[in-house]
């Protein structure tokens, strides 16, 4: 009889360990698919600001040397070629833009993009020199605060 005891108690140690063992197992993989999704979720963050905050700095100049091409020759090819490199340049901007609405946590990266971007979009617009680099320095100044707040995001 003891001996059956004995046997019934190490197969109840064994069923209980192994519970535990399991449940153990099953937290520890719910964490770590959890840590890598976080992670995979603030890489894809990083990229995609990272992506508009380039994106953004090309359109700028791009807006830039189409208003310097059109101050030189409105009619000259460098010119159209200026304008059509500005427009190339601003489907990239904004195809950034619509990874950022779709990937961004906060409604405030969100608008700060938009207005980075619609800033942009006015530089080529200038009347004088001095307004072209007053509407250039405004839409770096929205982006600088667009890269502070997607950097407090990614950490």
């Amino acid at each position: 009889m003891d001996g059956v005891i004995s046997a019934l108690i190490a197969i109840a140690g064994t069923l209980l360990g192994s519970a535990l063992t399991y449940a153990f197992q099953r937290n520890a993989s719910a964490r770590d698919q959890l840590f890598a999704s976080q992670q995979q979720l603030r890489s894809d963050r990083m990229n995609v600001y990272s992506d508009i905050a380039g994106a953004l700095t090309e359109f700028r100049r791009g807006q830039q040397d189409r208003w310097h091409r059109r101050s030189e020759d409105p009619d000259g090819s460098a010119f159209i070629e200026a304008r059509t490199e500005a427009y190339r340049l601003r489907g990239i901007a904004l195809h950034a833009l619509f990874w950022v609405q779709l990937m961004a946590s906060a409604r405030a990266l969100i608008d700060t993009a938009q207005d980075a971007y619609a800033l942009t979009s006015t530089v080529h617009k200038a009347a004088d020199k001095t307004e072209l680099s007053d509407l250039g320095a405004q839409a770096r100044e929205v982006l600088e605060q667009f890269v502070k707040l997607a950097s407090s995001d990614v950490q």
